[in-house]
């Protein structure tokens, strides 16, 4: 296993608008700082940042690289059944890779994670061509904006290429409208990638394609809260963990169990590394593999 793992996150900071408060977010936010709960420092951002995206990268003790100021702006508000229904307000600047950042993430583990459109299949097979693993959330790709404001879904024939430039991939079941069900939506987009399928459905766990075997986890019982940012917090985790050379489906139950314990811990620290461990060999436990043909 290595020790010194340089990690990578692309993807915007954001600013939320969550009832009366705005708040900062955005994968850049929730993917490093649940790495820094498991104590990896290792931690580059390249986003657009505000200064209070600035402040909190000294805070944690991360590097940033600042490709512009224009951060996006959502407004989100949680429904019946928890569902969010997510409105942008501002967009973000696209973010563009120099030759500086290239040589930067060479050999590093890459996390992908735009929120809206800020990142191009292009500028996607280019770092392709430099790193070591990438981790791909695919939110950012199959998003529009509606004439109101509000954010929905669309999935384009190029998103079957993105799943195949990456390693590791997350989706909630929300954004792959083209499937049923996680198994199904799974079973699918691991048929199409030689790599890892994580299809998440909140409190109803995820179903994971590994080497051609699906498997069920199970999210933690019995937690409510605001989720925000728990799609961020499961695949950074699992991908570090499965870079680092822990067991698949082990390293995907330990970032099910983070986001979880992001769910009912509003304030942070939201876990540490003793109980993610404990509790995600409780989920191995409890997971099942399936049928491909279910």
């Amino acid at each position: 296993m290595q020790d010194d793992l340089s990690v990578i996150i692309i993807g915007s900071f954001t600013l939320d608008r969550i009832n009366e408060g705005l708040s900062i977010g955005g994968p850049a936010y929730y993917s490093s700082l649940a790495l820094t709960y498991l104590g990896h420092s290792s931690i580059t951002v390249i986003s657009p940042a505000r200064e209070i995206h600035e402040n909190f990268v000294k805070n944690i003790g991360i590097n940033l690289i600042n490709v512009g100021t224009d951060t996006p702006v959502f407004q989100l508000k949680y429904v019946e059944g928890g569902r969010r229904e997510v409105i942008l307000k501002h967009r973000g600047s696209k973010i563009i890779i120099s030759k500086r950042e290239l040589d930067l993430i060479r050999d590093s583990l890459i996390i992908i994670s735009p929120v809206y459109r800020e990142i191009d299949l292009d500028t996607l097979k280019t770092i392709r061509k430099f790193s070591k693993l990438i981790a791909l959330d695919v939110q950012g790709f199959v998003r529009y904006v509606c004439s109101d404001g509000k954010v929905s879904i669309a999935w384009a024939n190029e998103m079957y290429e993105v799943i195949r430039l990456a390693d590791v991939v997350h989706a909630d079941l929300s954004e792959v409208p083209i499937y049923n069900d996680m198994v199904e939506a799974s079973r699918e987009l691991g048929r199409l990638s030689s790599g890892i399928i994580m299809v998440s459905n909140g409190e109803r766990g995820l179903v994971a394609s590994i080497n051609g075997e699906l498997y069920y986890v199970p999210a933690l019982p019995g937690i409510e809260g605001n989720a925000t940012g728990t799609g961020d917090i499961l695949l950074a985790i699992s991908a570090y963990e499965i870079l680092m050379g822990e067991n698949p489906l082990r390293a995907i139950a330990k970032g099910a169990v983070a986001a979880g314990l992001r769910v009912g811990r509003d304030r942070s620290p939201w876990f540490n590394k003793y109980e993610v461990d404990v509790l995600a060999d409780k989920l191995v436990r409890k997971s099942e593999k399936l049928s491909m043909s279910y």
